[in-house]
């Protein structure tokens, strides 16, 4: 029998294959240029910056996909999605913000600093900290270190989330519901009439 927590994990894979698969095909040919053509010579500390910028891409790509998944899994409507995910989508543009506006200006400052450490901010603030040449490694492996521990507690976190929605239809998943102590039970709340669907 396969989890809610498999096919949530195998949707977001998935995805983020397919969306791996279109930036390559951006890019291939970029690379196929610089290295049969004329006049493109790529210096080795850009190809490091593209690299670094792949990474951050993934990273950042899995954080935000599970908790979009997180959030839309709370609501029981597609009319309702669009509001659920909102907060995700507001912390999303505020880091872009913070990381195109703040970080270019001074990208020592303890703003930017700030922004390349913090899980939800990183993988747009860190590669311009980083092109920047002014990043010490250390903060680089401590930035991608909690990114990565920021995704793998936000695959945890939608997990449980789609596993507990759905259990409880009809009607908007409170997130209490969700942190609550043996949230996957059933209560007697949830087992009214047009609430919940029989399992196996």
């Amino acid at each position: 029998m396969v989890r809610p927590s498999q096919i949530l994990v195998g949707n977001v894979m998935g995805i983020g294959l397919l969306t791996l698969a279109q930036l390559l095909v951006l890019t291939v040919p970029i690379l196929a240029a610089m290295t049969f053509g004329d006049g493109l010579d790529l210096p080795a500390v850009a190809a490091g910056d593209i690299v670094i910028g792949v990474v951050w891409f993934l990273l950042g790509f899995f954080m935000f996909a599970f908790l979009f998944a997180a959030a839309a899994a709370l609501v029981d409507k597609v009319t309702e999605v669009g509001s659920a995910i909102m907060p995700v989508t507001v912390i999303l543009v505020l880091g872009y913000l913070g990381a195109v506006v703040a970080v270019p200006q001074d990208p020592g400052s303890p703003l930017s600093v700030s922004l390349s450490l913090f899980p939800l901010s990183s993988p747009m603030a860190m590669p311009i900290r980083w092109a920047s040449g002014s990043v010490p490694e250390w903060q680089l492996a401590v930035s991608m270190l909690l990114a990565v521990g920021a995704a793998v507690l936000f695959a945890w976190f939608g997990a449980v989330v789609y596993r507990r929605a759905l259990v409880v239809t009809g009607r908007r998943l409170k997130l209490r519901e969700v942190l609550r102590p043996k949230a996957s039970e059933v209560t007697p709340r949830d087992l009214q009439p047009g609430r919940t669907r029989a399992h196996t």
